[in-house]
């Protein structure tokens, strides 16, 4: 990414990202990793995706490395045991969460919650099909 700038190339954003889950992978493990790449910030990825066609475009690029860092089986062990997504979902146990969402920190949107729901599928068909 020589010479790309954030405020021009921002849906290329994804290769830090892969990056960043190899660093991630090494020093806690594929399952933190995964809940950071694809929990987070494929998922979050995909949203944009769908208004920019930009982003768009570079979404097989973007499955076909988180293919090439995982293993399939890595990917569905995931898929299988992924119980959050976003930020909080990779990086708090439940208790934690519950603590945050009892005190307010964590809003519940039904909305928001089936929309996310339904990236996450579609996160799985693109990585597991």
């Amino acid at each position: 990414m020589e010479g790309v700038t954030v405020t021009t190339k921002f849906h290329l954003v994804w290769m830090k990202q892969c990056e960043a889950a190899q660093e991630i992978r090494t020093r806690w493990g594929p399952h933190k990793a995964l809940g950071y790449l694809i929990g987070e910030k494929f998922v979050e990825y995909l949203r944009e995706a769908q208004t920019r066609p930009e982003w768009r475009a570079q979404v097989p690029r973007f499955v076909a490395e988180i293919k090439q860092l995982f293993t399939p089986e890595e990917i569905r062990h995931y898929f299988q045991n992924v119980r959050r997504i976003g930020p909080l979902g990779h990086v708090m146990t439940d208790d934690q969460f519950e603590e945050f969402r009892a005190a307010g920190a964590v809003e519940d949107n039904a909305v928001e919650g089936a929309e996310d729901v339904l990236r996450l599928e579609r996160a799985r068909r693109l990585l597991l099909e």
